[in-house]
């Protein structure tokens, strides 16, 4: 009976992985990806602005001694937080049919940028517009203004 139950167990496992979960893998339509897009990106970009008016606020608040460069750069770490999670549900809406190699390139760029400033928040600072370009560039050729850094 153990056996049975423990092969049961392993067998719905291989299913859940063969059917894909946990990953935006499927194929829709181009107009449902871009809408879907807009409103993760319309989301994420509402929560980055949240955090920046929060962040600048307690940032007017400290004073000089307290404003250091490491203050500044996990404020930074938590934009940028937000801005993975963002990555996150994109990848989770699947690929537009025709253009899933743009959309997972799109993914892919928004996560290089991501990995580059936390390696390093304060020496990407001056970089930002570049780091973040090709991730720009893609989201705006799905029409999704909200994603451009």
């Amino acid at each position: 009976m153990r056996k049975g139950i423990a092969g049961l167990g392993i067998a719905i496992v291989l299913l859940l992985v063969a059917a894909g979960c946990g990953g935006g893998s499927s194929t829709i339509s181009q107009q449902e990806y871009e809408h879907e897009l807009e409103l993760v990106c319309n989301k994420g970009l509402q929560a980055r602005e949240d955090a920046f008016r929060e962040i600048t606020q307690e940032y007017e608040e400290l004073s000089e001694a307290e404003a250091t460069a490491q203050v500044q750069n996990e404020n930074l770490l938590k934009l940028i937080d937000l801005y993975q999670e963002t990555t996150e549900e994109i990848d989770e809406i699947g690929v537009p049919e025709g253009n899933e190699k743009k959309a997972e390139e799109l993914v892919e760029e928004r996560e290089v940028a991501t990995n580059k400033v936390k390696a390093d928040p304060a020496g990407t600072r001056p970089r930002f517009s570049q780091i973040f370009e090709k991730s720009s560039q893609l989201a705006k050729s799905f029409g999704a203004q909200a994603c451009v850094v």
